[in-house]
């Protein structure tokens, strides 16, 4: 309040209370109250008038002009897997868009090398899936291209680390002897896994087999010694329900074999779930197994029956299959069809580690000078260095094991995220590396408030109640 305000709200007073006084004083004591009452409406009409008073308006501001963005050519979406096990296949997919009138062959290349290819139509914009097998292990970058005749329209980089597979350890439980285990169990201890078989050669007789793996009994199968393995491959009738049921409460992944291989084989063409297509098999279609109901296929022919499926089995994993010659694309020289074919299996089926911690990087494409968030898991005491840098880290509110903190990479390619007991590895693009991913995802524009202004209130509204107070006055003075 200014001292205009106190002048006026004292003057008001002052003169209510001596008008009041002389109605009061008055010989005609007659409609006193009435007289009171517009005496005090009209003095209070007179100070309003002089009183500054306002009005808020709420008014929009104009809304900034937006331009219409025009919709990107090339590659629009993309998704890769940054981590790989040796030996398994890999798969880059996404979407492209040809506005041009040529076609356009998208090309995965790595090590100088065409792996896979396809082609885009002129004025299409279609999905597409390029694969690659990668020999190596370790860290590598591809590169993704896209060319019209001899022009590169666009070159991507796809960086991907493949790991070392975690040796597993395979229990085989069989009937009797036969070819498709031998060659199995062969090609595991290959790949540096280690293997027991128990092949049953007569009543009560054994045929055992150990490799990389010490020799033991294996005559009983008790939790502890069952508790060695990560999974069992096994005929239907080479066990029994209460080995199966040790295994599900243990988590262990059997492979389960029928016991008969059927009585029309005929060549037939076999494919992955990955989309991997295998070389012709002989095989039964008589002995396709049901999917759907908690059965997902994993190898399927042409008409899309199953002739592999996993599905839960207590706490582990439960693989069914109905094909019993894989080992003649050995002896066919296939021997990488068969080694995706049981890598496939054998992943789905085995027992599952526990990790004892994970890092999680948000955004899954990190630029270089750009705020990249991290996400540490652990029991420990949490530490965490990334591109040599220390972190400071805020624990989850909530979830005590779990601890965040924000990293500015300064320099791009392969960098190191290392928490004190494991070494991992993230990729850091540059700036105009995926451009059209980041355009499809732009930031939002903020919306305006809405601004408020103060308009002064007419005097006219208080002066018109005062007009017809003092009439009332004169009036009643009159009669």
């Amino acid at each position: 309040m200014t001292t205009w305000n106190y002048f006026l709200l004292v003057a008001g007073v002052i003169v209510a209370g001596w008008l009041i006084i002389q109605e009061v004083r008055r010989p005609k004591k007659g409609r006193l109250a009435a007289r009171i009452v517009v005496t005090l409406v009209a003095v209070a009409c007179l100070v309003v008038a002089g009183w500054p008073l306002y009005v808020s308006r709420e008014e929009a501001p104009p809304r900034p002009a937006v331009k219409a963005a025009t919709p990107a050519a090339g590659i629009v979406a993309c998704d890769w897997p940054r981590r790989l096990s040796a030996g398994a296949e890999w798969q880059v997919q996404g979407r492209y868009r040809n506005n041009t009138t040529r076609p356009v062959i998208l090309r995965l290349a790595g090590f100088d090398t065409t792996l896979d290819s396809l082609v885009i139509a002129p004025q299409q914009e279609s999905s597409f899936s390029l694969s690659a097998l990668p020999l190596h292990q370790g860290r590598a970058v591809y590169r993704i291209t896209a060319m019209a005749g001899k022009d590169t329209l666009e070159q991507q980089p796809l960086p991907l680390e493949v790991m070392p597979v975690t040796p597993l350890t395979v229990l085989f439980l069989a009937q009797a002897p036969d070819f498709e285990n031998r060659f199995l169990a062969d090609w595991l201890v290959q790949q540096g896994n280690a293997v027991a078989m128990r092949t049953l050669v007569a009543k009560n007789k054994y045929l055992l087999r150990f490799s990389n793996f010490p020799q033991q009994s294996l005559d009983v199968l008790t939790p502890a010694l069952l508790d060695k393995f990560d999974v069992v491959i096994s005929q239907a009738g080479a066990i029994d329900r209460g080995t199966r049921a040790r295994l599900e409460e243990a988590g262990i992944g059997l492979v389960l074999k029928a016991d008969s291989a059927g009585t029309q084989p005929r060549p037939l063409q076999l494919k992955l779930r990955s989309g991997r297509r295998l070389p012709v098999l002989y095989t039964d279609p008589g002995q396709v197994l049901p999917s759907g109901n908690g059965q997902l296929p994993l190898v399927t022919d042409s008409l899309h029956r199953a002739y592999v499926t996993v599905s839960l089995a207590g706490a582990g994993k439960l693989v069914r299959s109905h094909l019993f010659n894989t080992y003649s694309w050995q002896l066919e020289g296939q021997p990488a069809a068969y080694g995706q074919y049981w890598s496939a299996l054998l992943e789905a089926a085995a027992r599952k580690k526990a990790t004892v911690e994970k890092v999680t990087v948000h955004p899954a494409i990190a630029r270089v000078y750009q705020p990249l968030d991290l996400q540490l898991e652990t029991a420990a005491i949490p530490t965490l260095q990334a591109g040599g840098i220390r972190l400071s880290l805020a624990q989850h509110p909530w979830l005590p094991y779990r601890h965040s903190g924000t990293w500015w990479p300064q320099k791009t390619g392969w960098q190191q995220i290392n928490t004190g007991t494991s070494v991992s590895w993230n990729y850091i693009f540059r700036d105009d590396d995926w451009k059209n991913l980041r355009a499809m995802h732009p930031s939002s524009v903020p919306t305006p408030l809405r601004q408020t202004s103060l308009l002064p209130l007419s005097p006219l509204w208080w002066l018109m109640p005062l007009f017809f107070t003092l009439i009332f006055l004169w009036w009643e003075k009159k009669m």
